[in-house]
């Protein structure tokens, strides 16, 4: 399908529910995935702006794997100044800062394969290739303490400076403080919408997705996130439908179910067909020396090192954000350099040049009227 078949779907959707939408997804492709950040609020400014006059209601249909916590409250924060309602409709996965912003909405609408995540924030130490959660660090003397037995203080500490030396101090530092942090925003989410007799309710509810599940991506389906206090609002056939075909159809366009592989973008290219040329065969005397040998053999691989290929163009998308009034992707493009080694191992470097989001025009006779 694609964007202008889409946008049939979402005049439905619209119909059906009465509101405008709007549609945010970032991409969960493998080796390009994309994440909630930054760059997103100026597309999101003007689906606001493109909004029918007076509007005080919308839908905002999620589909991420998280991103940075700060802009989900921002994004929440520039719907709520813009109308007095909105819901969160969730076909699929809307996990850590996606989860924030459906902690945000008045209503959740979550499709049956929906499912909600934990919201505790995981860090990365770059330098080491590592990444772990806050929660990790608590785990972790929790399991010295209560399953390996270690009651003295000093054995805690010297694992404590143990596991502190292979993340980082200043990791786990930052791990406190984005722990604090995620909770207040959850709480605070929740507080937009809650009465004032429900702020016990929102504190338990940030503390259970911060601090209650014992991994990451641990999927909440609509059942759970009803059992913890979450308003999940009961769907309809259509709304579920409608919900599910939308996303089929990006997941479609976005190529979320191909890995985004270098070598294939390569292989395809017909001008870097060198680069897959069948290795020389030789034939050499029996009598030869084995100085000859290494030499003839050297000079083979520096005939197989010298196999220049020209680098091939890649481009994907790492996130969208459309409605029948706009439509924009986040695209990545650039060129894959390869090469064949002496030892025959191939060295692929991926080199981005373009990074950013542009508009996707949606020609007039797909242009939607808004329900009355």
């Amino acid at each position: 399908m694609g964007l202008q078949q889409r946008v049939a779907l979402y005049r439905e959707l619209e119909q059906h529910r009465g509101k405008p939408l709007v549609i945010y997804v970032t991409s969960t492709r493998e080796n390009s995935a994309g994440q909630i950040s930054s760059d997103a609020i100026p597309e999101l400014l003007t689906q606001l702006h493109a909004l029918p006059p007076d509007t005080q209601d919308i839908d905002l249909l999620v589909v991420s794997n998280g991103g940075d916590p700060t802009v989900a409250w921002r994004i929440v924060s520039l719907i709520r100044e813009q109308v007095k309602h909105f819901s969160i409709l969730v076909p699929q996965a809307a996990f850590s800062a996606a989860t924030l912003l459906a902690l945000g909405a008045d209503k959740i609408v979550m499709h049956p394969h929906g499912n909600l995540g934990p919201t505790d924030p995981q860090i990365t130490n770059r330098k080491k290739a590592i990444q772990f959660g806050s929660e990790d660090v608590r785990a972790f003397l929790r399991f010295a303490r209560e399953e390996v037995g270690l009651t003295d203080q000093k054995p805690l500490r010297d694992l404590f400076l143990r596991f502190s030396e292979e993340v980082g101090f200043v990791g786990i530092g930052v791990a406190a403080r984005s722990a604090q942090l995620s909770q207040a925003m959850a709480e605070g989410m929740l507080g937009l919408h809650m009465k004032e007799d429900g702020k016990q309710s929102a504190r338990a509810i940030s503390e259970l997705l911060n601090k209650n599940y014992f991994h990451h991506g641990y999927p909440l389906n609509r059942k759970e996130a009803k059992q913890i206090g979450l308003k999940i609002e009961p769907s309809d056939e259509t709304t579920e439908r409608l919900m599910w075909s939308i996303w089929k159809d990006i997941e479609q366009d976005l190529k979320l179910k191909e890995p985004f592989l270098p070598i294939h973008q390569l292989k395809s290219d017909p001008a870097c067909s060198a680069l897959f040329s069948p290795v020389p065969q030789v034939s050499y005397p029996p009598g030869i020396g084995q100085q000859q040998l290494q030499m003839l053999m050297m000079a083979i691989a520096q005939q197989i090192a010298a196999e220049r290929v020209p680098p091939t163009s890649y481009e994907v998308v790492v996130g969208l954000m459309e409605s029948p009034r706009h439509a924009s992707l986040a695209r990545v493009k650039g060129s894959i350099f390869g090469a064949r080694q002496p030892d025959l191992e191939f060295k692929v470097q991926i080199v981005p040049e373009v990074n950013g989001w542009v508009d996707v025009p949606i020609p007039p006779a797909q242009q939607v009227q808004q329900p009355s």
